[in-house]
């Protein structure tokens, strides 16, 4: 009977220590080993706890890899970008996401967290350098932007404080949401719009009360609340579909945590940055604003605001789809458009 129970005792611990051992040596050494590509296991922890490991990957320009990447204590999201449309999703601890990838040009790339895992989240990045063989210390250089380009050259400061100009103070206390459903309307039933207006390129560069004073000079007679609804259907006139797809899972991901759901600036981590996050639903706030100093501050992250680069995350056409998103945080979509 002994012999009986210590067999079973042995067959047990086999059971609870072997199959892991077993399982764990597969995944990280026999299959990396067979496997007909190159493969990198990049563990995911809070950033306290180091972030990724590795937390850079080197790549040669036509070489195949596979990148695997595991959760060993949080749920955490993995997405590598700009450009490349990888999303693995949430992967929740003890899990496993693989992508395999290969590069046609040097650059670097990079993957980072999509799902709020520790005040640090946004530390939560890796990069990866493609290098071409022939040159391997060979690095491109960061491109200008033509966007942030033409705000220096304006001398526009995208790291001003978020208060109302003197000139258009008022609109810090806008009585209620202006309604791009309803201005679409208002405009085809005969409100003059200036053809600055009608100009996306104006729109881009000015911001929504410098077009609201314009409107009004054409239009002296029209209630306030028509000439307001209108600008709003004029400022998001030019979403897409597509665009708010687009934008709305990039803000979700990687703003919502801070800005809150909605854009109420009442997002989980709100308290922990270093000054209140910007509430994108606030029509009055956005009033104020310019898209492309948003394009900007979202690209370059905002100094001594605890917002992050995303720069190196998105590609330009990304960034102005999150733009063009948050405009329907605070002045709603478009006629046509259906937003989550």
């Amino acid at each position: 009977m002994k012999n009986r129970e210590l067999l079973a005792l042995l067959t047990l611990g086999l059971i609870l220590i072997g199959l892991p051992l077993a399982v764990l040596g597969y995944q990280y050494w026999l299959r990396p080993v067979l496997s007909p590509t190159r493969v990198v296991d990049v563990v995911a922890r809070v950033p306290e706890q180091a972030g990724f490991a590795p937390d850079a990957i080197r790549v040669a320009v036509g070489e195949t890899v596979t990148l695997r990447f595991a959760s060993m204590d949080v749920t955490h999201g993995v997405a590598i970008g700009p450009g490349l449309g990888v999303d693995l999703g949430p992967i929740d601890p003890g899990q496993v996401k693989e992508v395999t990838l290969s590069f046609d040009h040097p650059g670097i790339y990079t993957y980072y967290c999509t799902t709020w895992c520790s005040p640090d989240h946004w530390r939560m990045r890796g990069t990866i350098q493609v290098s071409d063989p022939s040159d391997p210390d060979f690095v491109p250089a960061a491109q200008p932007d033509p966007v942030i380009e033409a705000l220096i050259a304006e001398g526009i400061d995208i790291d001003a404080a978020h208060t109302p100009s003197a000139e258009h103070g008022t609109m810090a206390t806008l009585a209620f949401q202006p309604s791009a459903r309803r201005g679409e309307a208002i405009i085809a039933g005969g409100l003059d719009v200036p053809a600055e207006l009608r100009d996306p390129a104006w729109r881009q560069s000015h911001t929504p009360a410098q077009a609201l004073e314009l409107l009004a000079g054409h239009n002296p007679a029209a209630p306030e609340r028509d000439r307001l609804d209108a600008i709003a259907y004029l400022w998001t006139q030019d979403t897409a579909d597509e665009d708010l797809v687009t934008g709305e899972r990039l803000y979700n991901q990687n703003c919502a945590a801070c800005h809150g759901q909605y854009g109420g600036g009442d997002g989980p981590a709100a308290a922990t940055t270093a000054e209140d996050p910007v509430a994108f639903s606030d029509s009055g706030y956005m009033f104020e604003r310019r898209s492309d100093v948003l394009y900007a501050k979202i690209r370059r992250g905002g100094m001594g605001t605890g917002m992050p680069n995303f720069g190196t995350l998105f590609t330009p056409e990304e960034t102005w789809a999150l733009v063009r998103y948050l405009w329907t945080l605070a002045l709603g979509a478009p006629p046509g458009i259906q937003t989550g």
